[in-house]
C-alpha cells in the first residue's frame, strides 16, 4: 500500500476533518503532534518513492510510511471528530464546520492541480490531476463534490484525496448515529466492524453494478441526490424527519464501504473499526463508556486488523505467507498514539503544534508540488543524481511544502473556518 496512485491505499489521510487544537491548550496539543508527524510522513513517503525508489524499497520492506500515516490521521480523527460533534450539540452546526474546514483548500489546491496541469507539469510517474473521464467532467466534479468519490468509480481529483472518502463516510456514520441515540456504542461498532471484515473478507464488494461507464454516471447522479435529500432530513427540526435522514445516511455509507469501494472490503472496514477506535478511547477517557468495554473493542478492533492485514493483500486475496510489514505497521501507528496519550497533558513543542494546524495544508499541497518538483529535476533523471544531492533537495522540498502549507493555512484555511464559525454561531441560535 505504498505507490502514488488510484489502487494502493497509501496516501495518507488528509485529516480534513479536524478542528486545529490552540497551541496554548495541552490537552489538544497532542493531537496537533500526531497530525503533524502524519502528515510529515505522508510528504516523506511519497518524496522517497518516486525521487529515492531505491531508499523506497528498503524502507518499505519493513514499514509502510504511508499506511502509518493515514492511520495515524484516522486514529486521530475518530478520537476528535464526534467529540466535536457531541460537544456542539447540533448536527446542522457540524456539517456547516465540516463543509468550511475541508471544501475552502480542497478546491483552492484543486484549481492549482488544474493550473500546473494545463502548464505541462506531467510526468510518467505523477500527474496532479485525475479526470473520471475527458468526456465527462460534470460527472467528474459531482462525484468530487460529494467527496465520495472513492466508492463511486470516480478518480478524486487530486491523487491524495481517496482519504477523505473514508473521512466522509465517518462523518456520515457519526452523524447518523448522534441523531438514532447509539452513538456512544462506539466499541461495539469498531468490534463489530472488525470481525465482519474477517469474517466476510473475501465477499466485499458485493455489489459492484457499476464498472461500466453509464452505470457510474447512474451511481455518481443518484448518490449526489441521496447525500443531499438525507442531509437535509437530518438537519430537520422533526424528529421523524431527522431519523429518516439519519437512516439514509448511514444506509448509503454502509452499501458504498460494503458494496462499491475501490479498496478490498477488509481494508475499507478496518479504516473504519480503526476510526471509531479512537472514539471508543475517547469516551472511556471522558467516563462516557465502561473502560472494560472500551478494552476488549480495541483488543477485537487490533486483533482483526493485525489478522487480516496480514495474510490478504491488496487484491483481498489470502496470501501463502504473512506479510509482516502490515503488523509492524499497524502496531507502530497505535503505539505512536498511546505515547501521545500518555503526554497529553504535558504541553507540547511549539513547532509540532505549528505543524500540526498546518497539517491538512501539508497534505494537500505537497500533492501539487512533487508534481512540479519531477518535471523540474526530469523522470529520467532522478537516477543520475547522487543520493547526497537528493536528500539534501529532500530538505529543501519539505521546507517548500511547509512554507506555501504556512500561507495556505493562514490566508485560507483560518479564514474560512472564522466565517464557518460565525455561521454556525447563526445556525445555533436559530436551533
Amino acid at each position: 500500500m505504498s505507490l502514488i496512485s488510484h489502487n494502493p491505499p497509501q496516501q495518507a489521510a488528509a485529516d480534513g476533518a479536524l478542528p486545529s487544537a490552540a497551541p496554548a491548550k495541552p490537552r489538544l496539543g497532542w493531537l496537533d503532534a500526531l497530525r503533524g508527524l502524519a502528515a510529515l510522513t505522508i510528504v516523506v513517503q511519497h518524496f522517497t518513492q518516486l525521487v529515492m525508489p531505491e531508499t523506497f524499497v528498503r524502507i518499505s520492506r519493513h514499514v509502510d510510511l504511508g499506511s502509518y500515516g493515514v492511520f495515524l490521521f484516522f486514529l486521530v480523527s475518530g478520537y476528535i471528530v464526534p467529540a466535536s460533534l457531541e460537544r456542539r450539540g447540533s448536527v446542522r452546526g457540524f456539517w456547516v464546520s465540516r463543509l468550511f474546514r475541508i471544501y475552502p483548500l480542497c478546491l483552492l489546491v484543486v484549481l492549482a492541480g488544474v493550473a500546473v496541469w494545463k502548464l505541462g507539469y506531467t510526468t510518467p510517474a505523477l500527474s496532479p490531476v485525475h479526470w473520471f473521464s475527458a468526456a465527462h467532467p460534470a460527472i467528474a466534479a459531482l462525484g468530487n463534490a460529494t467527496m465520495l468519490h472513492d466508492f463511486l468509480g470516480v478518480n478524486g481529483t487530486l491523487y491524495v484525496m481517496w482519504t477523505l472518502s473514508y473521512e466522509m463516510v465517518f462523518y456520515l456514520l457519526v452523524a447518523s448515529l448522534f441523531v438514532l441515540g447509539l452513538h456512544r456504542r462506539s466499541a461495539e461498532i469498531s468490534a463489530g466492524l472488525a470481525v465482519v471484515a474477517v469474517a466476510a473478507v473475501g465477499a466485499f464488494p458485493v455489489l459492484t453494478l457499476f464498472h461500466t461507464l453509464p452505470g457510474q454516471k447512474r451511481l455518481v447522479a443518484a448518490t449526489a441526490a441521496v447525500m443531499a435529500v438525507g442531509l437535509v432530513a437530518i438537519m430537520s427540526r422533526r424528529r421523524p424527519l431527522a431519523i429518516l435522514g439519519a437512516l439514509t445516511l448511514g444506509g448509503l455509507a454502509t452499501v458504498l464501504v460494503m458494496g462499491h469501494s475501490r479498496m478490498p472490503g477488509w481494508f475499507s472496514l478496518v479504516v473504519l473499526s480503526t476510526m471509531f477506535a479512537g472514539t471508543a478511547i475517547y469516551r472511556a477517557e471522558q467516563g462516557q463508556i465502561n473502560r472494560w468495554v472500551c478494552w476488549i473493542g480495541l483488543a477485537i478492533t487490533l486483533g482483526a486488523g493485525l489478522y487480516v492485514g496480514s495474510r490478504y493483500g491488496e487484491t483481498g486475496r489470502r496470501t501463502p505467507e504473512i506479510q509482516w510489514q502490515w503488523p509492524i505497521t499497524l502496531l507502530a501507528v497505535w503505539a505512536t498514539f498511546a505515547v501521545g496519550m500518555a503526554l497529553r497533558n504535558r504541553r507540547m513543542p511549539r513547532v509540532l503544534t505549528w505543524l500540526g494546524g498546518i497539517s491538512y495544508s501539508v497534505y494537500l499541497v505537497h500533492a501539487v508540488l512533487l508534481c512540479v518538483l519531477l518535471k523540474l529535476i526530469g523522470p529520467g533523471s532522478v537516477t543520475s543524481i547522487g543520493t547526497g544531492r537528493r536528500m539534501a533537495l529532500g530538505f529543501a522540498f519539505c521546507a517548500a511544502v511547509l512554507a506555501v502549507s504556512h500561507l495556505t493555512h493562514r490566508w485560507i484555511e483560518k479564514p474560512a473556518q472564522k466565517l464557518g464559525h460565525r455561521v454556525t454561531k447563526l445556525v445555533d441560535r436559530k436551533r
